[in-house]
């Protein structure tokens, strides 16, 4: 039996890789600000195209950061560019921006033009290389950011320490059953109990233990 479609598509969730990628971001208050910020996070090249810029933002392009130009959007200023963000209060702007980034295949974000959007931006809190995001498909924007903050609330330090060891695992480690072993132990198993009860010595012993168990070689962090 198949399952059934939703009556409206739902959105799919991911997480973009946007170091080194080229993003434009047209706009230059406040909501374009936490845009940058967020992309900047993420290593991406960012040109913004505002002819007024918070505070913020012109500090961040008189440090190199990012690129301003003081000036409206123009035809043909999506080109080049990876992905496309509008931040701006004038809707036959954020259309243009639209129109032509789809015409040239680039992802586009509108901020409150929902219909105009090729994905939405989901409230996001972060604890370490833990990510919580939570979206409401550009619905219900206040409810998503009381939801994310009610989340990330519960993400404590053993949570990151069980991450990043995951992490140093995951790179130090051949693939195979073992290792998918070792990590749930860290996740879900002793070690990770022994971590969320801040016995960290006895967590360590237990993942040498185990390692020598295997016949891994190397050192844990």
């Amino acid at each position: 039996m198949s399952a059934a479609m939703p009556s409206h598509p739902m959105d799919y969730p991911v997480c973009l890789r946007l170091e080194g990628r080229s993003v434009l971001l047209v706009g230059g208050g406040a909501i374009a600000e936490g845009r940058a910020l967020a992309v900047l996070d993420a290593g991406a090249r960012l040109r913004v195209i505002a002819p007024r810029a918070t505070d913020t933002l012109r500090t961040l392009a008189e440090g190199g950061h990012l690129e301003w130009l003081p000036r409206p959007y123009e035809a043909g200023d999506v080109r080049g560019h990876h992905l496309v963000l509008a931040a701006t209060d004038d809707a036959a702007v954020s259309r243009q921006v639209a129109a032509e980034a789809r015409a040239l295949g680039a992802w586009v974000n509108t901020a409150d033009e929902p219909e105009l959007c090729d994905f939405t931006l989901p409230s996001v809190g972060r604890r370490g290389p833990i990510t919580v995001a939570v979206s409401s498909a550009g619905q219900a924007p206040a409810l998503a950011s009381h939801l994310r903050k009610t989340l990330t609330a519960q993400v404590t330090r053993h949570h990151v320490w069980r991450a990043r060891l995951s992490g140093w695992l995951r790179e130090h480690l051949p693939r195979g059953t073992e290792r998918q072993q070792l990590l749930k132990q860290v996740a879900v198993g002793d070690i990770g109990v022994l971590l969320e009860q801040g016995e960290r010595k006895a967590a360590w012993a237990r993942l040498r233990a185990d390692l020598r168990t295997l016949k891994i070689p190397g050192e844990t962090p």
